[in-house]
């Protein structure tokens, strides 16, 4: 064995890996899905700020094309549907990619 393997071999077993700390992998997983859980939070937010502008704005002619023919109620009705599917789709109901931790957590202290 050469001098750098020898010595790369003792500083190796000098400073084995520390064990696993379940509780440690419990807090990072935890802070990683809040994390999810703001920017998720943060884009609803945003799309309904933006939605009620939108409608603020538009109040008038919205009211109009209704009034013109009912069933223009049945399309606004339609299309809100769609998009609260869609946006709970992608925003909420996206799977986080966590499914469990091993090995069990032990009792707390």
């Amino acid at each position: 064995m050469s001098d750098p393997d020898s010595k790369l071999t003792e500083a190796l077993s000098a400073d084995p890996p520390p064990a696993r700390d379940p509780w440690f992998r419990l807090e990072v997983l935890m802070r990683i899905e809040k994390a999810r859980f703001r920017r998720r939070f943060i884009l609803t937010l945003l799309s309904a700020a933006v939605a009620a502008a939108l409608v603020v704005v538009n109040a008038q002619s919205i009211q109009a094309w209704i009034a013109n023919d009912i069933w223009h109620l049945a399309l606004v009705a339609a299309g809100t549907i769609a998009v609260m599917l869609v946006d709970d789709h992608l925003l909420v109901g996206s799977k986080s990619g966590v499914t469990a931790i091993d090995p069990p957590c032990p009792p707390a202290p």
